[in-house]
């Protein structure tokens, strides 16, 4: 029988930490206003592009964050891939995924167009589906996992979801199916474990034995 693993892209599959904080400041200072470090974008990373920019903006120039986000998009479109790269050993990861029968695909609240580039880049051949953002839904909202777990007739058995933060915790909870937290991304252990994380992985290789574990047959 089928079985499926759905990625975070993220902080999960990739370090896109540099490149984000580089286009988010590329918004600020067009708008005058004040720049980040990159372990203060870290923290705002998480729940989409439009929440980010409105989290950069902050609550005292939210009057802003339209125009921030058309400059951050403007500027992350040309410069996707400066610094991003796949963390250690995730390349191959997804390899023996694959040849242990996963269906591999990638869900992230990032833009479509810029998460398809980016597993067009470092995955070729390696993520079959790229469910990235193209419209209101985005995680927790289950709504694309279900869809492609009906297109693909998989059960929740069969599936399991892989991320670094909470809204990937939730968005597994919220779609019926177990959620593997690892701990290399853009939230620490303390945090996963306070949020509720059941199966953590510090490297790819538990990644790949907790998902054969989660979704054998008993």
């Amino acid at each position: 029988m089928a079985k499926l693993i759905v990625f975070d892209l993220d902080g999960t599959l990739l370090n896109t930490l540099q490149d984000l904080t580089n286009s988010v400041n590329y918004a600020m200072d067009k708008l005058k206003l004040t720049s980040y470090d990159s372990k203060q974008v870290q923290s705002m990373i998480g729940n989409g592009v439009v929440v980010l920019m409105q989290r950069a903006v902050t609550e005292a120039h939210s009057d802003k964050a339209e125009k921030a986000l058309v400059f951050q998009r403007e500027y992350y479109s040309e410069h996707t891939n400066d610094y991003t790269k796949p963390y250690d050993g995730v390349c191959e990861m997804l390899r023996k995924l694959k040849v242990d029968g996963f269906t591999v695909a990638v869900h992230t609240n990032k833009d479509a167009n810029c998460a398809e580039i980016l597993c067009n880049r470092y995955f070729p051949s390696l993520v079959d589906f790229v469910l990235g953002t193209t419209d209101s839904i985005t995680k927790p909202n289950p709504k694309k996992v279900l869809e492609l777990m009906d297109k693909l007739q998989i059960p929740a058995s069969r599936t399991v979801y892989c991320g670094d933060s909470d809204v990937d915790i939730f968005t597994a909870k919220n779609a019926g199916i177990k959620c593997i937290s690892v701990t290399w991304g853009f939230r620490n252990r303390e945090f996963l474990s306070a949020n509720n994380a059941e199966y953590l992985a510090d490297n790819p290789d538990d990644v790949i034995a907790i998902a054969k574990r989660l979704t054998s047959l008993l």
